[in-house]
C-alpha cells in the first residue's frame, strides 16, 4: 500500500489533518484529522509498504511489541483505504462461481467473468477447459470504480488514455460509448472492466477490441508480440505480409487465395512467437474488418514487407532496417521505455530466426508470381529470403 498522491498532510490552526486536492475534490471526498502516530505512518507510506512492514517499523520506533499495536494500526489503515487515502492495485480475488468464458489464445489461459451476453461471440473459436490454468483474470462490472484514480500519464490520444501507478495501469477509452475505463495490474494476470449496459452488438464489440489491448500486454509479457499484417497458408507455413494502411496486404493475399487456392490465416493481426526456438504463429480472434480469422497453430515461415511499386521484385533489406520495420508494425503495448525495449528483444529475435524482405508490388497478378518464386526458392534451396 502507499498513500494516494492526491492527499496532503497541512497543519490547520497546530492541529495535522490530511486533505484532499485535484482529483480528490472533484470526487468531493472528506480530509481526516490524525495525531502524531498518523503523521510518522503517513510519512512512512511515501514508499510501497506492507502491513507487516508497518508494524515491524511501528514497533522499533515506539520500542513496544507487534502485537499490541496491530489492531490500533489495522483501524488506521482501514480508515484511509475506505477515504481513498491509500492507493494500491485491485486484488478481486477469483469468485467462487464459474467464468462466463474460459479462452485459450496464444496459448495463455484467459478467463472473463461478467454477463455472458457482454462477451463477443468471435470469442467461441478460442473456447478452453474452465478447469484449468488462469493467466489472466478479466473483470466486467457495471458502472464507475468507487474511487476514480489518477496516475503519471504515458499515452494519450482520441483512443486511449493509459496512466501509470504503482501496481496498476488505469486505460481510458474517449472514443468508446460503454467501456469507461479499465484497471490493468502490472503483472498483466488481471483486468478490470468498468461498463454501461445494455450489452448490445456495439457493446461487445467495444469491449471486444478493449479486451485486445489488455490481452496484448499478458502476451508481450510472455515475449510475444502482435504484428500488423494478413497472412496465407502456403506449402505448410504462415507467411505474413505487412504494410502501412493502404498498401495493399488484403489485396495482396486475397490474390493468393485467388490464384493458388491457400487460405488466408488471418485479415488483419498476426501472433508470430517461439515453441522453443521454432518460429510459429498463434491463430488470434481479433482481426479488424476482414472477419478472417484462423484458431489454429502453424510454422512461420517468413515475413514479407509491402510497399507499392510500378514493377514487382524483391529487395533484401539490412538486418537494422528489418528491424526498424518491424518495430514499426506491431501493435504490442509501447507505453514505456521497458515495454519498448520488450517489442525491440521480441524482434530481435524473430529477424534471426525468421526471413525477412520487402517486396515492391503493383496490385496485379504479376506479385503474387514473383513473391512465390521466391518463397519457393527459399523451401526448395535451404537458402534465407533475403540472400
Amino acid at each position: 500500500m502507499k498513500r494516494n498522491p492526491s492527499y496532503t498532510l497541512r497543519i490547520l490552526a497546530g492541529v495535522p489533518y490530511l486533505l484532499p486536492f485535484g482529483q480528490m475534490i472533484a470526487d468531493r471526498k472528506r480530509g481526516i484529522r490524525i495525531n502524531e502516530t498518523g503523521i510518522y505512518l503517513w510519512e512512512l507510506l511515501e514508499t510501497e509498504r506492507s502491513m507487516e512492514e508497518l508494524l515491524t517499523l511501528c514497533a522499533a520506533h515506539y520500542g513496544t511489541d507487534t502485537a499490541v499495536i496491530r489492531k490500533d494500526l489495522e483501524t488506521f489503515v482501514r480508515t484511509l483505504s475506505v477515504y481513498g487515502i491509500l492507493e494500491s492495485a485491485e486484488d478481486v480475488s477469483l469468485p467462487s462461481s464459474a467464468p462466463a468464458l474460459s479462452l485459450e489464445i496464444g496459448g495463455l489461459s484467459v478467463k472473463l467473468w461478467g454477463p455472458k451476453e457482454a462477451f463477443s461471440p468471435l470469442f467461441a473459436p478460442f473456447a478452453a477447459d474452465p478447469l484449468g490454468r488462469t493467466d489472466l483474470k478479466i473483470f466486467v462490472r457495471e458502472g464507475m470504480p468507487d474511487l476514480l484514480s489518477n496516475g503519471t500519464v504515458l499515452l494519450r490520444n482520441r483512443q486511449l488514455t493509459v496512466m501509470e501507478q504503482a501496481k496498476q495501469y488505469i486505460l481510458l477509452f474517449p472514443a468508446t460509448k460503454q467501456i469507461l475505463e479499465a484497471h490493468l495490474s502490472k503483472d498483466g494476470s488481471q483486468a478490470v472492466f468498468y461498463c454501461i449496459s445494455p450489452y448490445t452488438d456495439s457493446f461487445r464489440e467495444e469491449l471486444f477490441h478493449a479486451i485486445r489491448l489488455v490481452w496484448l500486454y499478458l502476451a508481450q509479457r510472455h515475449h510475444i508480440v502482435a504484428l500488423h499484417s494478413a497472412s496465407v497458408l502456403y506449402r505448410g507455413r504462415a507467411w505474413l505480409f505487412s504494410g502501412p494502411s493502404g498498401t495493399g496486404k488484403s489485396t495482396h493475399t486475397n490474390l493468393w487465395h485467388r490464384l493458388l487456392k491457400v487460405p488466408i490465416l488471418n485479415g488483419d493481426l498476426n501472433l508470430p512467437a517461439f515453441q522453443e526456438d521454432n518460429p510459429m504463429i498463434y491463430g488470434l480472434p481479433w482481426c479488424g474488418t476482414s472477419g478472417i480469422s484462423d484458431p489454429g497453430t502453424y510454422p512461420l515461415g517468413g515475413i514479407i514487407l509491402l510497399k507499392q511499386g510500378e514493377t514487382d521484385r524483391v529487395e533484401e533489406l539490412s538486418s537494422d532496417l528489418k528491424q526498424l520495420l518491424l518495430l514499426q508494425r506491431l501493435i504490442s503495448p509501447s507505453w514505456s521505455d521497458k515495454l519498448f525495449e520488450e517489442n525491440l528483444r521480441c524482434v530481435n529475435r524473430l529477424t534471426a530466426h525468421v526471413p525477412v524482405c520487402r517486396l515492391h508490388c503493383t496490385m496485379k497478378e504479376s506479385a503474387v508470381a514473383v513473391m512465390r518464386s521466391y518463397i519457393d526458392d527459399y523451401l526448395d534451396l535451404g537458402q534465407p529470403l533475403d540472400s
